[in-house]
């Protein structure tokens, strides 16, 4: 990401409109701190940097390679438990994904505009929207989905391809042919600074412009960065965020004039649900069923379902609990490999489990 042109360009040109010499800016997300450096370096009064994972150390020595170090705050940790000691003035993410809920970093995003953001300042970017559209893509439905059709070694991997046409699929514009059957369709728009939920139940009508075989809809987004769109669509310049195909299985034959109607239903931090209706066809797609599914599985995915924890969950209950400045790391795998004999087949491997631990929790 720190060497999109496309993108980098973009947000560039955004802060340059924004930042004045009184400004304090927050980099959300961060990274490697590409567009808080960019806005130190347009004069801006104090940057935070605020990134979860530990890369601060690096992050300062770039400020300081770049004479920036007076201006630039590292803080490492997410925007749950962030204390800052100023409002911002303009708060620049990068927090949407290849189909903008991907990955679930709107929420993030809303909490931080409403615990930071000064009163009239500024989010970059501060407005996207979902857009799709339904394609033929003979070839590339068929490497994924119903490739699976196929036998291999005389072996029949049908009962596959049901969980294959109900997943998402991620690829650049170049991964893949498909023609366009209509015009693209706007989903959803969000505006982050009034939004209070980052989910999606919308539909969207189009009229096909040419008949032919629907292999599934292609979707992407744009977003608003100070009053100038960027779009991620397969016919906009290429950055690193990649269109998604929504299959469609078995394919849907159509002719030239047809309405199609898309609906797609997806909470916050759920699974993705497709429907695709056509001259009274209907198929209804989901990510839920793209994996397979027992019913201890289905039920442990219920609102109400009262588990137990696992030998290896009360594993990571113990070592949680002895956290608390009293043992050393290596004397709670020494006693955890003791204690757990049958879940680690030596005291380096329980090391290794504590220390994931560490790593997530401390």
């Amino acid at each position: 990401m720190i060497f999109d042109d496309t993108r980098n360009v973009a947000y560039t040109r955004a802060l340059k409109r924004v930042v004045t010499p009184d400004s304090v800016v927050m980099d959300l997300g961060a990274g490697l701190g590409i567009h808080g450096l960019v806005a130190a370096k347009l004069g801006a009064r104090r940057v935070y940097l605020v990134e979860p994972a530990n890369i601060g150390v690096l992050s300062e020595r770039i400020a300081r390679a770049n004479g920036l170090e007076g201006r630039v705050t590292c803080v490492s940790g997410r925007v749950q438990e962030l204390e800052l000691p100023e409002k911002v003035d303009v708060i620049v993410s990068v927090f949407t994904g290849n189909f903008l809920l991907t990955e679930d970093l709107l929420p993030s995003l809303f909490l931080a505009r409403d615990r930071f953001l000064a009163p009239g300042g500024t989010l970059l970017p501060d407005r996207a929207r979902m857009e799709v559209v339904p394609v033929s893509a003979p070839g590339y439905h068929a490497k994924h989905i119903a490739g699976w059709a196929e036998r291999s070694q005389g072996i029949d991997f049908t009962p596959v391809r049901e969980l294959a046409g109900n997943d998402l699929y991620y690829d650049d514009s170049d991964a893949r042919e498909v023609k366009f059957l209509s015009r693209p369709g706007k989903l959803l728009e969000l505006d982050f600074n009034t939004a209070k939920q980052a989910g999606c139940r919308s539909r969207v009508r189009v009229r096909l412009k040419a008949g032919g075989t629907c292999h599934g809809w292609l979707g992407w987004f744009r977003m608003r960065l100070s009053g100038r769109w960027l779009s991620t669509s397969p016919d906009a310049e290429p950055t690193h965020w990649r269109q998604v195909f929504l299959p469609l299985d078995p394919p849907m034959e159509l002719k030239e004039g047809a309405m199609m109607t898309f609906e797609l239903v997806r909470p916050e931090f759920g699974d993705w649900t497709w429907t695709v209706e056509t001259g009274g066809a209907r198929q209804r797609h989901s990510t839920f069923l793209s994996e397979p599914l027992t019913p201890a599985v289905v039920a442990s995915k219920a609102d109400g379902f009262r588990g137990r924890l696992s030998e290896r969950g009360r594993a990571a209950k113990m070592v949680l609990a002895s956290l608390n400045g009293k043992r050393t790391s290596s004397e709670i795998a020494e006693r955890l490999s003791g204690e757990c004999p049958g879940l680690f087949s030596d005291q380096g491997e329980a090391r290794h489990f504590v220390q994931s631990l560490i790593d997530g929790f401390v």
